[in-house]
C-alpha cells in the first residue's frame, strides 16, 4: 500500500541465521530502528556441546495510553533456544535443534575452542555429514560480472533484447550457482563472555546507486503512456524513484510528445499545439537510515494545477507526540507474559495523494478529449492495463520475483496489447470485448494467486 514505507525481509537464507532471532515477539530496536539486539543469560553444556541461551524479548517504541503518547521500551518475556555448537578450526558452527543436523550456520571472528568473545555471522554453511563447506555468493556480485561484457553498470542501462539474454544468463548461473540477495541478508553477531550473551541482528545495507533523474522515472514513462493510450488513471507516485528511460523514449515517441526545459527535476512537454503539461519535483527526501519519505510534486496544464505533500515513515522518537496524532497508522497491540496489553504506533503518513491524483486524472481526461494521439481504446482497456500494472508490482513484492517472471507470469491473467492495442492492428475478426464477467473473473484470479503466496 505504501512502497516508501514498508521495506519486507524474505525468508530466502533463514537457514544461514537459524540462531538469530526468535519469531514469537519482539525485541529491543537499535541504529534507529534498522537492526535488533538482545541481552541474557547462556547455559553452556561442554559435554553435550549444548549452548543454551536465554534471551529478554523487549520491544522500544512509541506507546499511547488514551491520548497520551510516550517513547518506553516494554518487555514481553524471554525467549529460550537450544543450538549444538562444534568447531571447525577457528569458525564456530551453530546447530539449530539438541542434535546435529546436516547444516550449521558459520560464524568468524572467536578463538578455536573458546565460545567466549565476538562471532559474526558469514554466507556461508557448513555439512557435518560431509564435512563440507558451502559459502554463498551476494546475487549482486553475480549480477555485476555478466554486466561487464555489455560495459554498464546497471541492468536497467540495457536495452530490451540485452535486458532479455541478460535475465537468461543470470538465471542460468543463479540454478547453477545459487546467490543471495542483500535484502535477504541479516548480519548476526553473538558475543558471549561467561554466562552472559549478546545477540544483535542487522539487515545487510544494499549499497545502490540513488536514482535521481526524476524526469526518465516510471513516472514520465507511464504519464506518457496514458496520454498515448487515452488512459484517464494517474501514474502511481511511487514510481517517481524508479528510472525508465526507455519507457520515456518510446512513450514520448508513439504520442508525438515534444519536450522543453528538460531538467532531472522538471519539465515542460507539448502534447499538441494548444495543450502543454509541466511536471516539477519541488522536494525529495528520502531518508532510508531513518526511514523517512517525503515528495513534493507538480503537476499543470492549463488552468489546473496539481500539488503533492507526501511524507511517510516510521514513528521515531522525535515523532511520539499528540500533535500527530492524525498521521499515525492504526497501533497495533502488544502483550506481555503478564497479560498486560500496550499500544503501540509504528507508522505515520502525511499525505494529499488521493486528492493529487484525482487532479492529474482530470488533466489526463481534458487531454484524451483534445488530442488526437494514440490509437483507439478499448473501453475496458483502461481496467486492464491497471489491473495488470497492479499484478506485476504485488507480483515482484510478494515473491521477491523479477519484473520479467512478474510479467510473464500476469501476462496469462490480462492480455493488455490484445485489449488495449497498444499500436497493433485489431481486426473486426480477432477483437472480443472484455465483457464484466470475464474482467471479473480475472481480478478474482489475480487476488487467489497472490493469498496462495502469502499463505
Amino acid at each position: 500500500m505504501k512502497k516508501f514505507k514498508y521495506l519486507m525481509m524474505s525468508g530466502v537464507v533463514a537457514m544461514l541465521y537459524a540462531c538469530g532471532s526468535d519469531s514469537d515477539g519482539g525485541s529491543g530496536s537499535i541504529a534507529g530502528g534498522d537492526g535488533t539486539e538482545q541481552h541474557g543469560l547462556v547455559v553452556i553444556d561442554e559435554s553435550k556441546s549444548l549452548i543454551k541461551p536465554y534471551l529478554q524479548k523487549s520491544v522500544e517504541g512509541c506507546f499511547m495510553s488514551g491520548l497520551d503518547f510516550s517513547w518506553k521500551t516494554i518487555d514481553v518475556g524471554v525467549s529460550q533456544m537450544t543450538f549444538k555448537y562444534e568447531f571447525v578450526g577457528d569458525t564456530l558452527v551453530l546447530h539449530s535443534g539438541k542434535a546435529f543436523t546436516e547444516y550449521g550456520a558459520m560464524y568468524v571472528g572467536g578463538t578455536n575452542g573458546n565460545l567466549n568473545g565476538t562471532w559474526q555471522s558469514t554466507l556461508c554453511t557448513y555439512n557435518n555429514d560431509e564435512e563440507e563447506t558451502t559459502c554463498y555468493k551476494l546475487c549482486s556480485e553475480v549480477k555485476a560480472s555478466i554486466l561487464k561484457k555489455y560495459d554498464v553498470t546497471s541492468e536497467d542501462e540495457l536495452d530490451a533484447a540485452d535486458y532479455e539474454e541478460f535475465e537468461e544468463e543470470y538465471e542460468k548461473k543463479r540454478a547453477k550457482n545459487p546467490c543471495v540477495d542483500e535484502d535477504d541478508v541479516t548480519d548476526v553477531t553473538i558475543k558471549i563472555s561467561g554466562d552472559d550473551i549478546t545477540m544483535i541482528e542487522k539487515p545487510r545495507e544494499t549499497e545502490e546507486k540513488e536514482f535521481t533523474d526524476y524526469m526518465n522515472s516510471e513516472y514520465i514513462a507511464d504519464l506518457y503512456e496514458a496520454i498515448y493510450n487515452g488512459d484517464r488513471n494517474a501514474p502511481s507516485i511511487y514510481d517517481l524513484t524508479d528510472e525508465d528511460s526507455a519507457s520515456v523514449k518510446k512513450y514520448r515517441k508513439r504520442a508525438e510528445i515534444e519536450e522543453k526545459n528538460r531538467t532531472t527535476t522538471s519539465l515542460t512537454f507539448v502534447v499538441d499545439e494548444e495543450t502543454q503539461v509541466s511536471v516539477t519535483v519541488n522536494k525529495i527526501n528520502l531518508d532510508r537510515e531513518n526511514d523517512k519519505y517525503e515528495i513534493g510534486m507538480t503537476v499543470a496544464s492549463g488552468k489546473r494545477t496539481c500539488e503533492l505533500n507526501y511524507m511517510s515513515g516510521r514513528v521515531n522518537k522525535g515523532d511520539c507526540d499528540s500533535d500527530n496524532l492524525g498521521k499515525f497508522d492504526d497501533p497495533e497491540k502488544i502483550v506481555t507474559e503478564d497479560g498486560t496489553v500496550y499500544k503501540q504506533v509504528s507508522y505515520m503518513e502525511d499525505s494529499n495523494m488521493d486528492d493529487f491524483d484525482v487532479c492529474v486524472e482530470k488533466i489526463l481526461r481534458n487531454l484524451a478529449g483534445s488530442s488526437s494521439a494514440g490509437p483507439e481504446v478499448d473501453p475496458y482497456c483502461t481496467s486492464v492495463k491497471a489491473s495488470y500494472k497492479s499484478c506485476v508490482n504485488e507480483y515482484m513484492d510478494y515473491y521477491d520475483a523479477s519484473r520479467s517472471e512478474a510479467e510473464s507470469y500476469c501476462e496469462e491473467l490480462y492480455d493488455v496489447d490484445y485489449y488495449c492495442g497498444d499500436g497493433l492492428a485489431k481486426t473486426a475478426a480477432s477483437t472480443t470485448k472484455l465483457s464484466k464477467n470475464k474482467f471479473k473473473q480475472l481480478q478474482r484470479a489475480h487476488i487467489n494467486a497472490l493469498e496462495m503466496l502469502l499463505q
